[in-house]
């Protein structure tokens, strides 16, 4: 009798463990950023929304959400650096991607709030992918806090 009763605890353990799991095996990937619809300068106290144009791997991944990452520059304290990243998700289950779709897109960042007079400047570091030693590439582009004063040409003082 012991032996039947464990000879079935074997049996239902090894049933348990079956790992036939044909369920999605969902991943995530980073989509190359394109572009942005940044303003020539920022002011104190207002709020924006910005655009971020991606491209995705292939018609396979489906934009998940953005990882933003914020800091205040190493080389000056005057810089508020904002890093962006498109982040999509896959069934790496799926190892032939067959399906149709737009792989350019975009999306809306909303409710930047510019409220420090701590920053002359914002600079977005947008990741556009990886270089072929896997170092992170950026689309860096700077943003003034301010409207700038008009610029006047530079005298010819060699006359």
């Amino acid at each position: 009798m012991k032996r039947i009763a464990l000879l079935m605890v074997l049996a239902l353990s090894l049933y348990s463990c079956e790992t036939d799991d044909d369920g999605p095996n969902l991943n995530f990937a980073i989509a190359e950023i394109t572009g942005t619809d940044l303003p020539e300068y920022f002011e104190i106290g207002e709020s924006y929304d910005l655009e971020v144009a991606y491209e995705l791997p292939n018609a396979c991944h489906k934009f998940s959400n953005f990882s933003v990452n914020q800091y205040i520059a190493e080389e000056t304290d005057s810089t508020f650096v904002i890093e962006i990243a498109a982040l999509t998700s896959y069934d790496a289950n799926i190892t032939d991607c067959t399906e149709e779709g737009e792989l350019t897109d975009s999306r809306t960042i909303t409710d930047l709030r510019i409220t420090s007079e701590d920053y002359n400047n914002y600079q977005f570091k947008l990741l556009t992918g990886e270089d072929e030693d896997g170092e992170a590439e950026f689309l860096i582009i700077d943003v003034p806090v301010g409207e700038p004063g008009p610029t006047t040409p530079q005298e010819n003082t060699n006359t």
